[in-house]
């Protein structure tokens, strides 16, 4: 894109509009201030994103008065080489990490990372279940952890974005016909029933009631688990009190103690089955991961009235070519003083995208970019640790080294 001045105010943005004066923003990918009277979209056009990787290109967008400061990741997801994956703190769902360690952690065969943003809300304080993602997460295909009531983020089979709430109907159906919804690796309650598999970590961490140890039930299908799927299984061992171990090919039925004493007798040999239901049907998604609230749809920002307290902000957006990984800094006076959810979702939908969808924000939000963290984290600029991760691969190549300019 050509370095081509533009002069325009941002008015859809009713911060960046000031009585009596222009409200300057600085272009630092084209080295331009633009001041006065349209919009982002027409600021848009003269933004000289800087090419980082074949596809993918980046931007800062800055804005003196009232400070912000505005980090852009956009890329053609038609691209064959391109895909976008989620990680999770450790490896596993108990245990955080920073945006940067998640990525470092990646298996070589997973591709060379290029780019990659904070994901959904979690257990961020000290509990045995501190990790845990709020909603869905997929993972190469790997059932993680079932929705929440917010919206989801998932690429279907066909490669193309999609996002919705997304409805759990998971449940265990027992021999004597009854059913009881199960939820998915997070903490059980006393009265009801988690499925928990080897990704949660090394055990359970389940207390009082009954860990149910499961083995497969014939030549179906088991781990890893999958969305929308059956699965047939027999009871293995029953572990009282809870926290029963994980391991390969484990996976564990944990009953509360309330539900426990309305069920018939929970013996070793029991055949059951799990049933994986999400609604829409989920087969064969390989990415998917948990936000919310929903900023754009059908080109149109979500969040009325203006307002809401400014923090950094995380967002996924896209339009029919491409995605945004797009990162407002906050919490800093001189720097950047964030954003509330409806000028979030304006600047979304004025950079393009016609969806769009707030992640995790405040001292999480981060903007990982070729090796180098591109935003400023509002935490002391360090990074927080996080739960999960939503990064952007070059299938088929090992891993590069580049840095983003600020």
């Amino acid at each position: 894109m050509g370095q081509v001045a533009v002069h325009t105010t941002l008015s859809p943005f009713q911060p960046y509009q000031l009585a009596g004066m222009c409200g300057r923003i600085r272009l630092a990918g084209a080295g331009l201030w633009l001041c006065a009277a349209a919009t982002l979209s027409t600021a848009a056009e003269g933004i000289a994103y800087r090419e980082v990787s074949p596809g993918v290109h980046y931007a800062h967008i800055s804005r003196a008065q009232e400070p912000l400061s505005i980090h852009v990741v956009k890329f053609d997801y038609r691209r064959p080489d391109l895909k976008l994956l989620t990680t999770l703190g450790r490896g596993a769902i108990f245990g955080l990490a920073s945006v940067r360690k998640e990525i470092a952690a990646l298996p070589p065969r997973a591709g060379q990372p290029i780019a990659g943003i904070n994901g959904d809300f979690f257990i961020i304080k000290k509990d045995p279940y501190q990790g845990d993602p709020r909603g869905l997460q997929i993972t190469e295909g790997q059932l993680i952890s079932s929705p929440d009531k917010d919206a989801c983020f998932w690429v279907d089979p066909a490669g193309r974005p999609r996002m919705s709430i997304v409805r759990s109907e998971c449940e265990v159906l027992w021999p004597d016909g009854k059913e009881t919804p199960i939820r998915l690796n997070e903490k059980r309650p006393p009265d009801g029933a988690a499925l928990l598999t080897p990704i949660l970590g090394p055990s359970t961490r389940t207390t009082n009631g009954v860990d149910l140890i499961l083995e497969p039930e014939g030549p179906g299908p088991w781990l890893p688990l999958q969305a929308n799927q059956t699965y047939s299984a027999r009871v293995r061992e029953t572990h009282l009190n809870g926290n029963a171990p994980l391991g390969p090919g484990i996976m564990v039925l944990s009953i509360g103690p309330k539900l426990a004493l309305q069920l018939f007798p929970l013996e070793v040999g029991t055949r059951l089955r799990i049933v994986t239901t999400l609604t829409p049907d989920l087969t064969g998604v390989q990415t998917a991961i948990g936000g919310g609230p929903v900023l754009v749809a059908q080109g149109q920002a979500r969040q009325r009235p203006p307002g809401g307290a400014r923090n950094p902000r995380t967002a996924i957006g896209w339009n029919d070519r491409d995605f945004y990984f797009v990162v407002v800094d906050g919490r800093k006076k001189d720097l950047s003083i964030g954003v509330g959810f409806a000028e979030l979702a304006d600047i979304m939908a004025e950079l393009g995208c016609k969806e769009a969808l707030n992640l995790d924000g405040g001292g999480s939000s981060t903007l990982w970019l070729n090796g180098e963290v591109a935003n400023h984290p509002s935490e002391n600029g360090v990074e927080r640790n996080v739960g999960n991760a939503l990064v952007l691969v070059r299938k088929g190549t090992q891993f590069g080294n580049a840095s983003p300019s600020r």
